[in-house]
């Protein structure tokens, strides 16, 4: 665990907004319920509240395994949880006995360190393996992974629920759970209730964007040459003025007709076979 979380760690605090929750999720239930836990964070993230909600309802006992800090100090952080068993180094005589249990280590970057990455695989394996062992919780520090990239990819082949914190947010983190072939992926919010003390996952709501309306199709956008006047034709044609224009306006204007020499008349009546 890192230096900023031991500064508040033995004063447990987490501070939220105001907002009420209104959206019910079963992310922690999900991550309570899944066998294998692998939580990422790094030096500014304080996953204290989240280990302890983890292990606040278990019933059987935990062995905490404190690779990063001394058990010591575990024991003055957790001194509210009777049934926490601390070793200093990994127990290879843990999957003997016969008792159920479940299994924190802190950290993995630092038992990889320790055992080798090769020996800390098998350990691992064999605890997943063993049906003694209720809950697997592993604690990874992303910002110490130097040179142990094959560290992270292995741990998200094997484990079942990816718990990863937000590089900027402290109190977002990305969810990923496997349940059989599908995979569940979810952003939430972490807020923790003084009240009731208990730790809540909100899903973020991302907003929808909104459709972009069509643009309404204007008569002058349908052909390639333009039948439209703009505001200086539109002025210059008012103030055109056409020759008969002002005769009309001035009431003289009148139509003559004059028959002409090759206009062929007929005399006779052409209804004159009506009786009307």
């Amino acid at each position: 665990m890192h230096l900023s979380i031991l500064s508040s760690i033995c004063h447990f605090r987490l501070y939220f907004g105001s907002d009420v929750i209104k959206i019910a999720t079963m992310t922690l239930f999900r991550i309570k319920s899944a066998p294998f836990v692998l939580i990422e964070d790094d030096l500014t993230k304080n996953i204290l509240p989240l280990l302890i909600e983890l292990i606040k309802d278990e019933k059987d006992h935990v062995n905490l395994f404190c690779y990063e800090q001394p058990s010591t100090l575990w024991r003055n952080v957790l001194k509210h949880h009777s049934n926490i068993n601390y070793h200093d180094e990994f127990n290879s005589d843990l999957s003997k006995k016969s008792a159920k249990c479940s299994v924190i280590i802190d950290s993995v970057n630092q038992m990889a360190l320790n055992m080798g990455w090769h020996e800390s695989l098998k350990c691992l394996k064999r605890l997943q393996s063993d049906p003694n062992v209720n809950r697997l919780i592993l604690v990874l520090h992303r910002d110490c992974m130097l040179h142990t990239a094959k560290l992270q990819s292995h741990l998200h082949h094997m484990v079942n629920a990816i718990i990863s914190y937000d590089n900027t947010n402290p109190q977002k983190v990305w969810v990923k759970l496997k349940k059989g072939s599908k995979v569940l992926k979810s952003e939430e919010l972490i807020t923790y209730d003084n009240m009731s003390s208990s730790l809540r996952f909100t899903p973020v709501i991302k907003e929808q964007k909104k459709e972009e309306e069509t643009p309404k199709l204007l008569p002058g956008n349908l052909t390639t040459f333009k039948i439209e006047v703009d505001q200086s034709e539109k002025i210059h044609k008012d103030n055109l003025k056409l020759p008969y224009m002002s005769k009309i306006h001035e009431g003289e204007s009148k139509v003559y007709y004059e028959p002409d020499a090759v206009d062929d008349w007929d005399e006779e009546d052409p209804d004159e076979d009506l009786d009307i």
